[in-house]
């Protein structure tokens, strides 16, 4: 089972090269924002980030640093069902919101999230021992 463990850090290593290619291609971000801004597209990544959420929760006690990866989890799983909570037009003006915004805003979003999946690569490490 702790092989499982390294889904976390996965998911940190997903988080981390994305926000790298977002820091080099802004207009990805704006592109994919655009495509799940169509139609209901948006609870797709809703119901995925509450799945991973829950995975975190089951794998935490295996993870170098289990509270953060726990309280991560129930962030995420709290943040997304409130968020899925708004009515699609008020999501829709959101995600608009963050088309709009400059390119310095996207690569800062960009570091901000390298940094952060990369805490989250370390966090969910296995713990030894």
């Amino acid at each position: 089972m702790d092989k499982m463990a390294y889904f976390v850090c996965v998911v940190g290593a997903l988080t981390a090269a994305w926000a790298i290619t977002v820091l080099f291609k802004p207009d990805w971000m704006k592109k994919t924002i655009g495509f799940f801004n169509k139609g209901r597209m948006v609870y797709l990544i809703i119901g995925l980030k509450n799945t991973i959420g829950i995975i975190f929760l089951i794998f935490a006690r295996e993870c170098r640093w289990s509270l953060f990866i726990i309280i991560l989890g129930v962030l995420m799983i709290s943040g997304t069902t409130l968020f899925c909570m708004l009515p699609l037009e008020k999501i829709k003006t959101y995600l608009s919101w963050w088309l709009a915004r400059p390119v310095w805003m996207l690569r800062l979003w960009g570091v901000v999230a390298a940094l952060f999946g990369i805490l989250l690569i370390w966090a969910g490490m296995p713990k030894i021992g």
